[in-house]
């Protein structure tokens, strides 16, 4: 009689102690997820797009999505100085497993943006396809409050239909249309 009142315990309590997973997957990288979202690529992404952290270190990728062919990249961010201090700009891996590439930056700290320039040297064409990371920008949350990482789309500021900073290339120089853009925000509490 005990045997089987421990077994129905048991049973009650993994019955119990299951859940439904409740997990949200909006991971924007994920290419079925960017269909989900209406996400067009060849993209350039924040990765991880939103971050909840406590002030102090925070780090964002930026990722190239969805490319075909990609030789080259121009990007230029730009981050909120007031809440957000500078540390370092790290090179990305997508173009490491083809060749090592040139790798380029300049940070303005007056304007709080930084410039990246990343492509292959040479005559080869050499090009990569898929989603990789292009940079690795690492900042300390100095402040309280929502900051972004803006991906700056043209000259006068962040439109979504000029993509005339930001710059993806081709093995010949050809450019290729960035259809889509995903900025990194931060929180800090």
């Amino acid at each position: 009689m005990n045997h089987k009142f421990l077994i129905k315990l048991c049973l009650l309590f993994f019955v119990l102690s299951c859940s439904i997973p409740t997990d949200i997957n909006d991971n924007p990288l994920d290419p079925e997820e960017a269909v989900v979202l209406e996400f067009d690529t060849p993209a350039l992404v924040c990765f991880p797009a939103l971050q909840n952290i406590p002030t102090g270190p925070v780090t964002i990728k930026l990722f190239a999505m969805g490319v075909t062919d990609l030789s080259g990249a121009y990007v230029k961010v730009k981050y909120e100085k007031t809440k957000l201090l500078y540390n370092q700009t790290i090179k990305g891996d997508f173009f490491n497993d083809v060749q090592d590439p040139i790798f380029f930056y300049e940070h303005n700290s007056t304007d709080g943006t930084i410039t990246v320039t990343t492509s292959f040297l040479g005559s080869d064409s050499v090009a990569v396809n898929g989603t990789g990371s292009l940079v690795e920008f690492q900042f300390t949350a100095t402040s309280v409050g929502t900051s972004t990482l803006s991906i700056v789309r043209d000259s006068t500021g962040f439109t979504e239909t000029d993509s005339s900073v930001c710059e993806l290339v081709g093995p010949n120089d050809e450019p290729i249309e960035i259809l889509g853009y995903m900025d990194g925000v931060i929180i800090a509490e």
